[in-house]
């Protein structure tokens, strides 16, 4: 190696023998999908992942609450309503009271914060609920009387707001009420970020940003961090100002590569748009936001693609998908090129008529969805749709590009364990899930190394052990080619970002 990059390689055991002596060296993993700057925030903030009843919620509310300044906002992220359970009979009554028919909580289950505003995030930063003192400060600069467009306001039988906010409801309306980090918070984010990446294997990552923290934070910071960023820009307002694709200076620490818009929601919150109704609520379709929901979508598409930007589609619902596939379409026959620059995030659902549509476009997969989202996805979908869910090998044979990625913080970026999902379909509680989906091991290394370099327009510099590629290395215990994934996952034993070691414990 020299001044962090490879100069030679005689074969991959001289390699492994040369770097540590040890079972496996890998390219460093490349996570296609997080959020650099709002996971280094969830690493102070009060974890609601796991919590398994409104106790547990209100005691790591109430825990948090006790060390924070007086006028400091609570912060807190990771509820999943799939996990609540109610621990005695006496509860039954209160919890039925104090919480929506799907198990959505609402105020009073942050009422252990007193005049404080709190906000608690759901898993999929999707969904909020505040307090009551939060929803005061809310009300008195939004308008509360009716949903915003592409979100929904939760109320109580008299047409109160409860506290829950979704979608379009938490970010328009809720997210301006919440005081901004400092400087020195969002500094100390960054590195919290980066550190918790690197142990996980990850060397460098395609981060959703807005412009503001582009240019404050994380540019100021790029030759610090230790992590090669590829940022796509979160700004959505219409028209865009592509202007903002050039707010920093480009270089291999931190490049702007495109921009992002969201088609819809989640399944877990029954905001993705379906085809086709919810099973548990045949009411209930999701919904379509932002640019698809105004018909902008298409034309957004177009205009940043004949820029030579790489746009980025959040799409979960089939029917999302379709859309996105539908614009696509429309922006080739207008003569731009789609097939490289266009990546559809997530594509977690997948009509079977859709799936060869996707042949040689990008799809970033977070196998860890899959993971946590296929019990709440048989409640959703219903057993007949399963088969429309995370299809990852049938994306792969209709000859579609896979990069995977986590979604940081929605759950942990832990690459190795996202692959055991892929290779093995173990999800959650250790059911097997879609074993017809499942991909061989080499494709899930390729999604997270060369495919995912190539998909965040890196593959000059990274993904791969050659000449002149970055000296980004992992070191694992076994092969993981050759293991027996239904077993056990390899793991890390340290990662080097441009020759420079990482310490593999997070």
């Amino acid at each position: 190696m020299d001044g962090g990059k490879i100069v030679g390689i005689d074969d991959a055991s001289a390699v492994d023998q040369e770097i540590d002596g040890g079972e496996f060296a890998c390219p460093a993993f490349i996570d296609s999908h997080v959020h650099l700057l709002l996971g280094g925030r969830a690493l102070s903030q009060a974890h609601l992942a796991g919590v398994s009843s409104r106790e547990e919620f209100e005691s790591v509310i109430r825990a948090k609450h006790e060390t924070l300044p007086n006028d400091a906002w609570l912060e807190a992220s990771g509820w999943d309503q799939g996990n609540w359970q109610v621990s005695s009979q006496s509860n039954t009554t209160t919890n039925a009271r104090n919480m929506s028919s799907d198990g959505m909580p609402d105020q009073t289950w942050l009422a252990s914060c007193g005049n404080r505003p709190a906000i608690a995030w759901r898993m999929d930063q999707h969904v909020c609920v505040v307090n009551s003192a939060a929803l005061n400060i809310i009300a008195q600069r939004q308008d509360l009387s009716r949903d915003p467009v592409g979100g929904t306001i939760a109320r109580d039988a008299a047409g109160n707001p409860t506290g829950l906010l979704l979608e379009q409801a938490a970010w328009k309306l809720a997210v301006p009420c919440v005081p901004e980090p400092n400087s020195a918070a969002l500094r100390q984010a960054a590195h919290a970020a980066a550190r918790h990446l690197q142990a996980h294997g990850i060397a460098t990552v395609g981060s959703m940003e807005y412009s503001r923290d582009l240019i404050s934070t994380l540019s100021p910071l790029r030759h610090e961090l230790n992590l090669r960023i590829r940022a796509t820009i979160l700004d959505r307002e219409w028209p865009v100002d592509w202007s903002l694709g050039q707010c920093v200076t480009a270089d291999d620490a931190l490049r702007i590569i495109g921009f992002k818009s969201f088609i819809d929601g989640t399944l877990g919150s029954r905001t993705a748009r379906m085809l086709e109704p919810y099973c548990d609520a045949p009411e209930q379709q999701g919904m379509f936001v932002e640019l698809a929901e105004s018909g902008k979508l298409s034309e957004w598409m177009r205009e940043g693609l004949s820029r030579g930007w790489s746009m980025s589609v959040h799409a979960i619902g089939d029917a999302a998908l379709r859309a996105a596939l539908d614009a696509a379409d429309a922006a080739e026959k207008s003569g731009v090129r789609a097939r490289e620059s266009l990546r559809i995030e997530h594509g977690q659902t997948a009509h079977a008529s859709d799936i060869s549509r996707c042949k040689d476009r990008w799809l970033s997969m977070q196998p860890l969805h899959k993971y946590f989202d296929a019990a709440p996805a048989l409640t959703r979908l219903g057993l007949p749709r399963m088969d429309r869910f995370f299809c990852f090998k049938q994306f792969h044979q209709a000859g579609a590009r896979l990069a995977f990625g986590s979604d940081w913080p929605i759950v942990e970026p832990d690459c190795l364990q996202a692959m055991q999902t892929a290779i093995t379909g173990a999800t959650f509680g250790g059911a097997i899930t879609r074993a017809q989906s499942n991909i061989s091991a080499e494709i899930a290394l390729q999604a997270f190394t060369c495919n995912a370099a190539e998909y965040l327009r890196a593959s000059d510099t990274c993904g791969a052990l050659k000449v002149g590629h970055a000296a980004d290395i992992v070191s694992l215990d076994r092969d993981p080619i050759t293991m027996d994934w239904s077993q056990h996952k390899p793991n890390i034993r340290f990662t080097c970002v441009a020759g420079m070691t990482a310490p593999a414990t997070l």
